[in-house]
């Protein structure tokens, strides 16, 4: 297990968290940090070790992005977020903290987003507020009383708990507030609502992928057999990466990761793939991705898994 408390993990997630759906080179991510290389370097590989960082591979070029599907991003998002609230001025914060703590019975989820928390806010301006609502009268009484008490105004996004859901599919605004904005009452639905916008990043990773084992067919029609199974190896160890990471399993080395597929129930088609010719194994990686593709597309909307 690594520290995430050092200065160069602090200075690496920090940059990650401003643009959490970026996927950075590896080297621009060392630059906007501010880190030493090695270190930085180091330290990233263990990052994706631990399921935190996200790695892909086009030829020789690397990039990185958080892992939203991992627990310990959102727990880390939370951590880094409490230093946001500091960026409230005295008024502003007072006004925050007794709106929440008067509408929370009525709410599910209160986010602060925009100039309040990215340090650009002035003492005229409004405060931005996300919340998802049981009963929106008694949000908006409260929200009158306190508007009057402390002269502070607050902008207001007002969503069902069902219509939250369907805007952090489709909205990118919406997208954007629950990855940048800064949750002060309802975790546990921050949490689910974090996890579908993971679904989204899971899907374009799959096609990823699917592009990836076109490109190696493509050079073995070719004839650059080289090619083509550098291209489909590397695939394979990104998408063995991908299934630990979705069973939440932790690996330490690739031989790890190796061994630990086997405990899944892709393990088999992944053994089966290793033994098998090139041709046969792009076959085969294109069969198991396009695969959970189908599943992933389907148990989105909240139905089983189909029949293959």
């Amino acid at each position: 297990m690594i520290s995430i408390g050092t200065k160069t993990s602090l200075k690496l997630l920090e940059i990650l968290f401003e643009e959490p759906l970026h996927e950075f080179k590896e080297i621009e991510l060392i630059k906007k940090a501010k880190t030493g290389k090695g270190s930085a370097s180091n330290l990233i590989n263990e990052l994706i070790k631990e399921n935190i960082l996200i790695e892909k591979r086009v030829g020789k070029t690397k990039t990185i992005s958080l892992n939203l599907h991992s627990r310990s991003v959102f727990l880390l998002k939370n951590l880094f977020d409490e230093k946001k609230i500091l960026n409230l001025l005295g008024t502003k914060l007072a006004s925050v903290i007794l709106f929440r703590n008067q509408v929370k019975e009525y709410t599910k989820l209160i986010m602060v987003f925009g100039s309040t928390i990215a340090r650009t806010s002035t003492e005229k301006s409004d405060i931005d507020l996300l919340l998802v609502y049981n009963h929106a009268n008694k949000v908006m009484k409260i929200r009158e009383e306190i508007e009057e008490l402390f002269g502070e105004r607050f902008n207001l996004h007002l969503y069902t708990r069902n219509e939250i859901k369907k805007k952090v599919k489709t909205d990118s605004f919406t997208r954007n507030t629950l990855l940048k904005g800064v949750i002060i009452y309802g975790y546990e639905l921050g949490k689910d609502l974090f996890s579908i916008i993971k679904g989204e990043e899971d899907l374009k990773r799959l096609f990823f992928f699917n592009e990836r084992i076109k490109s190696a067919l493509k050079n073995y029609l070719n004839k650059d057999y080289k090619t083509a199974e550098e291209i489909i190896e590397r695939t394979i160890e990104q998408l063995i990466f991908y299934l630990l990471s979705e069973k939440g399993i932790s690996y330490t080395s690739k031989e790890d990761a190796k061994r630990f597929i086997k405990k899944i129930s892709e393990g088999k088609t992944i053994n089966k793939i290793y033994k098998v010719s090139l041709k046969e194994k792009i076959i085969l990686t294109e069969r198991l991705v396009m695969s959970i593709l189908k599943n992933k597309i389907v148990e989105s909307e909240g139905y089983a898994k189909p029949r293959n």
